[in-house]
Formats: C-alpha cells, structure tokens, sequence
C-alpha cells in the first residue's frame, strides 16, 4: 500500500514541477488560466495529504505485519498473562472416621419396609482431619481440598460422601478446624445420596462446599509469630509461665504459714497483714530469680510471658 501512495506522490511532484515550468499545460484541469502561484498551491496541498496518507499507511502495515520497513522485528505489546492459577499445599490425614450409613436419600428411616433396609445399599460417608501447611494462603484453600478429594476417590471410588476438617497444627487436630471446613457431596450438603447414586457410583451432581477460617492469613501469620517468640515455642513459655506461678504461690503459702492474715487463725495478729506482704513479695522475688536462672531469661521477658498468658487465658495449672 505504501508503495502506491509513493508513486502517486512522486507523480505529483512531477506534475508540480512541470506546472511551474509551463502552467498553460493545466489550463484545461484547473478550468481557469493558470499561473505558478495556482499551480503550486494545488500540488502542495496534494503533496501534503498523500504524505498524511502514506504515513498512516505505513503504520499500519508495521502495526499489523510486525515488521519496519528494513525487515526488523517489532514487539507487539500484548496484555500481561494473567496469574497463574493457586497450587495446593503439602497435607497430612491424622485422622479418618468412617460414618457410613444406610443411603435413605430424601426419605426418612420410618418411610421403609425392614426388608427394604437390609437391601439399601451403603452411603459410605468419611471425615478426615487433615493437616496442611501453615503457611497456605486462602487462595490455595480450594485446590488443596480438591487436591485431597481427588486423591482420596481415586484410592477409593466407592465413597460417596467426604467431609473434611483442616487444621495448620496436628496439636489442634482433636478440636474444631482452624483453616477450613469443606464438603463434597451431592449438591454440596450430606444427606442426599439416593439408593441409586450409592448403587451406581454416579457423581454427576456431586459439588464441594467450602467454609474458611475468617482472615485466614492474618491468623496464620499471627499463630506462627506467637509459637516462636522470646526465644521459646508456645509450649516451652506455657511451661515456664506455669513455674512463674508455682513459685507466686508457694511465696504466698509461706508467708501465711509465717504470718497468718486469716482473722480465724489463733495466731491472727493485725500486724501481720504488713509483715505477710512484705514477705510474700521478698519470696516471690526469690523463687522467681530462680525460674529465670532455669531458663536464662530475664525479668522482662518473665514479664512479657505473663503477659501475653493473661492475654491468651492460659491455665495457671
């Protein structure tokens, strides 16, 4: 296309120059007497708008063919790829209960014959409590579960309905799910497997339902902050935290033995209410010294243990 915008535009020029050697010759186009002044004016708007024409052209072409002129490549510019899809995460089954039952569908115990029960075939329903990885992001909560799911059925086809219960820590695996709760079953609810679907293994209508943790991610990050801080795992600051208070109230038995502030005691005296502080306290500080030389740690950190037991409701015992 270029190149005929080129020969038109070199025609023009050929044109103009004669026009401005012998301008009668336009006479008759320009239907007027011709002069140079005329003559150029008309050709330079005409050169004017095939360079235009040409330009647009060329860009066009480059635009189109990815190539200039010179035969050199030009990138297009495309749109980013988009992200790539979430992978599962690593998993560990701790724990598998089998909580199969007679497939009733949507009928209820009562609406069948005890010769129908005995040849209702079995709705093999399964839970399992699976650790996964505690560093998961909410994006890879749903390909994990179908990752397991998967994983599962493909060991055995015969299982008809699965609920899961995710946990980031095996130490929490006897408890409620802290990741995520999902369910794959007929239209996503338990309860729905027909006679027919146990009898045929037919997983048309099956779904996953799933329930994740509020701010998942934020409890991760906060959970795996909390079990290494101050030099300890959780477990080692819940122990140490228990012999601070040990110590405290061996302090305070004491100092109650020495100075009896119980007004049934015999030995009650109303001065005693001074003496069995001031002594509670230099025993306390005593036994507490020797907790922190057991665990090489100092008073603030014996301080910053108790307070963040007080902020998680830890047991004293």
């Amino acid at each position: 296309m270029e190149n005929l915008f080129l020969l038109l535009f070199l025609a023009s020029a050929a044109a103009l120059i004669v026009g401005l050697i012998k301008p009668k010759l336009f006479e008759n186009l320009l239907k007027e007497k011709a002069t140079r002044k005329g003559t150029a004016a008309v050709f330079g708007i005409a050169a004017v708008v095939f360079l235009v024409l040409f330009g647009v052209a060329a860009d066009t072409d480059t635009s189109s063919n990815g190539n200039t002129d010179d035969g050199t490549a030009v990138e297009n510019v495309q749109a980013d790829d988009p992200s790539p899809p979430a992978q599962p995460v690593a998993y560990e089954i701790v724990e598998t209960e089998d909580q199969s039952r007679k497939a009733l569908g949507n009928k209820r115990l009562s609406d069948y014959t005890s010769e129908e029960i005995a040849l209702l075939p079995v709705n093999k329903k399964m839970r399992y409590r699976v650790v996964v990885s505690p560093d998961i992001k909410e994006a890879q909560v749903r390909p994990t579960v179908e990752k397991i799911i998967s994983d599962i059925t493909s060991r055995d086809n015969d299982i008809d309905e699965i609920n899961l219960l995710l946990y980031s820590d095996k130490e929490l695996a006897d408890g409620a799910f802290d990741v995520a709760m999902a369910t794959w079953a007929v239209g996503g609810d338990l309860g729905n497997v027909t006679p027919e679907i146990a009898e045929n293994n037919d997983r048309s209508g099956y779904e996953i339902s799933l329930t994740v943790r509020d701010n998942l991610e934020e409890y991760l990050r906060a959970r795996g902050e909390s079990e290494e801080r101050l030099g300890f795992s959780e477990d080692e600051r819940r122990q140490i935290f228990k012999e601070i208070v040990a110590a405290e109230d061996k302090a305070r038995d004491e100092a109650e033995a020495l100075y009896p502030i119980d007004i049934s005691d015999p030995d009650y005296k109303q001065e005693n209410l001074e003496k069995n502080f001031s002594k509670e306290q230099e025993l306390a500080d005593e036994y507490e010294a020797q907790v922190r030389v057991k665990y090489g740690i100092t008073k603030e950190i014996q301080n910053a243990i108790s307070t963040e037991a007080h902020q998680e409701n830890w047991p004293f015992e």
